[in-house]
């Protein structure tokens, strides 16, 4: 470890830091409308999300997402929270806080301090990847934020179909707040780093709501910080589920439910809509939560008060995710993938399955299995929880959950149902201690809450070692790899990498349209040229649809209709990529969606050794070619010879 590295490890999380407060300031001022003073940082930095989201929407539509306005953005928000005055304390809470039972503070004290330096490890951890997944973040999840960054706005690649389907958009605005200062390494930090942040004060505030005792409150952090979200790739995971606490935290939230349920029903909503710029599978959760906390409304103060959370929640909801829908309208062909329009989504055209097209028992087999012990959990809740709005708050987050993951696992086919729904059942799941916790707390004589409370704290334990040693993301690895990666400055790929890309984009003429099928699409340029990512090359196009059913010359024409004159292809990687995906499609476990993925790429790296063959080659140094489309190859001698690939029939 050098002085310099020990100096951009501090810069990184001191940045991120004044982030977060940044966030609270935004949150703050919100408050402020609704004359709510000195708001601690949980509520504030809860609110400001929504804020800074839809700041963000409103500067991608005018094109004005620069490194200056996002620092001038950030520091704004630094000096609201100043001037605000935001607290680190839950005054209101603690005023209000009955009497507790008492407890060691020694086991307390003890316990804090294991899962605050727990804390700092993963914290410190998130400054650089322990890794990055070879098949999404080295060509799109690591090029888009830094696209959005140099074009100014979240530009159209109509040709990927991670751009359609994964979010609108606000991850990567919140990535860009972090590269607006750090390097693209520190990128991460946007999800791993804020979410750990917002846990934490969160940990701390549900605590308080809940009137835990002290030692209540150390387990519970502990439990919250040792158990790890599944970072399968960049995608964002930490953050949405620490936004799922801060639900629960505003459905429970005393001093709103009794002095501004309209600022509460507005919070609820503006949360959902931040948690679902980030990843459009987590929508469902948070609208059925919103949804259950108006029918808790309903039946305690009646159906008008149900009716007004829901309306105000839907409404927040729509203006934080409006100018990133409307956005994603014009660039996608639709306004919200797949509840409002497939867009440009390769199912839209009918020659593929979709990837709800899968059969009952690979729905059953992958979804059901997993949803069991949601249902157990809830039925827990249900007959042994407190009734009242407080416990009521977390059982509507298990529902969600229970109800979201059914409905995102059919519409997905089976596929990924642990990834895309672990945000918000984690949340659901650690939050069961608090509800043996009251129980204990209202009746310590009762033998059957401290066996309850111990059942649990060995189930999550139990789930957090399996996630760490989860073989799929090497949960437990990330830590050790990140800490050297941060102290050693250790580049993501390495410069050689970097020299080819530069070589492979200075063969393409300034301003000419190209689209890249590549494994590193995040070393190009995208200011010297207009360069549309294929990620997985046919599986999103703009109208009339990729013509997969023709030969290459169908699909260079198809091209240079749509303004694209060069075609660039990491070719000696396609070669590995379509033996895997001929096994995959062999294999009949695998749902529908990466069987129709694995399908159309194999068909369309077809394609393009057609064109390699019949094409000008006007770079080719053995992995990667450039092929100009409007020009023939002068002699066989000038093609390669790309490996052939297996013909796929649409």
């Amino acid at each position: 470890m050098t002085p310099a590295a020990l100096l951009h490890f501090i810069e990184a999380l001191l940045w991120c830091a004044l982030l977060f407060v940044s966030i609270a300031g935004y949150g703050a001022l919100l408050l402020r409308l609704f004359k709510v003073r000195r708001p601690s940082i949980s509520l504030a930095a809860t609110s400001g999300f929504g804020v800074v989201i839809f700041l963000g929407g409103c500067l991608n539509l005018l094109q004005a997402i620069t490194a200056s306005v996002l620092v001038g953005l950030t520091v704004l928000g630094v000096l609201a929270a100043i001037f605000l005055r935001v607290t680190f304390i839950e005054t209101d809470s603690q005023i209000e806080a009955a009497p507790q039972p008492t407890s060691s503070s020694t086991v307390a004290t003890g316990i804090l301090l294991i899962a605050t330096v727990i804390f700092a490890v993963r914290l410190s951890a998130t400054v650089h990847s322990g890794g990055y997944q070879a098949g999404d973040d080295y060509n799109f999840y690591l090029g888009t934020p830094q696209k959005m960054l140099q074009l100014h706005h979240y530009a159209a690649d109509p040709f990927s179909e991670r751009r359609i389907m994964s979010s609108i958009g606000g991850n990567y605005f919140l990535q860009d707040l972090v590269l607006a200062v750090l390097p693209l390494t520190a990128l991460q930090m946007a999800d791993r780093a804020l979410g750990l942040i917002l846990l934490a004060f969160l940990a701390y505030a549900l605590s308080i709501e809940f009137r835990l005792t002290r030692t209540q409150q150390a387990i519970f952090a502990f439990l919250v910080f040792f158990t790890p979200q599944l970072q399968f790739n960049l995608t964002f995971v930490l953050l949405p589920s620490a936004l799922f606490f801060a639900l629960v935290y505003l459905a429970a939230h005393r001093k709103l439910s009794t002095e501004n349920a309209a600022l509460q029903a507005l919070l609820l909503g503006a949360v959902t809509g931040v948690i679902a710029t980030t990843k459009s599978t987590y929508l469902p959760h948070g609208v059925i939560f919103v949804l259950c906390v108006a029918i808790i409304h309903a039946r305690r103060r009646g159906l008008p008060a149900g009716i007004k959370t829901l309306l105000l929640g839907a409404i927040a909801c729509f203006i934080v995710m409006a100018p990133w829908m409307v956005a994603s309208h014009f660039t996608s062909g639709t306004w919200f993938y797949p509840l409002l329009g497939k867009g440009y989504q390769y199912s839209a055209y009918g020659l593929y399955p979709a990837p709800s097209g899968a059969g009952i028992s690979v729905i059953l087999h992958k979804v059901i299995p997993f949803c069991s012990p949601l249902v157990l959990l809830v039925a827990l809740e249900w007959f042994l929880g407190d009734r009242d709005e407080q416990g009521e708050a977390i059982l509507a987050l298990s529902v969600a959950g229970l109800v979201a993951t059914l409905l995102v696992g059919i519409s997905t086919g089976g596929d990924s149902v642990r990834r895309y729904n672990y945000p918000c059942i984690i949340p659901a799941m650690l939050l069961l201690y608090i509800v043996f916790s009251r129980r204990r707390n209202a009746a310590p004589s009762a033998r059957q809450w401290p066996i309850l409370q111990a059942v649990t704290i060995l189930f999550i334990g139990y789930t957090a070692i399996t996630t760490w040693h989860q073989k799929f993301t090497f949960e437990f690895d990330q830590i050790p790899a990140g800490l050297k990666g941060a102290f050693h400055e250790t580049p993501i790929v390495p410069a050689s990498v970097v020299d080819q890309y530069a070589a492979v984009q200075r063969s393409i003429p300034t301003n000419a349209g190209a689209i890249a099928s590549v494994t590193n699409s995040f070393l190009f340029d995208y200011r010297a040229n207009d360069i549309k990512i294929a990620d997985f090359p046919g599986a999103a196009s703009p109208p009339p649809g990729w013509p997969s059913r023709g030969d290459g010359e169908v699909l260079a024409k198809y091209f240079l209709a749509n303004n694209i004159r060069y075609l660039v292809c990491s070719y000696a990687d396609a070669v590995i990529f379509d033996e895997v995906a001929v096994q995959i499609l062999n294999d009949p476990s695998r749902t529908q969606w990466i069987h129709s993925e694995q399908a159309i790429s194999l068909r369309s790296h077809q394609q393009y050794a057609e064109l390699a063959r019949s094409r000008r080659h006007i770079y080719d140094d053995g992995q990667i070619y450039v092929l100009d489309l409007e020009s023939p190859a002068t002699t066989l001698s000038n093609s390669p010879n790309p490996p052939q690939t297996t013909p796929i029939n649409p």
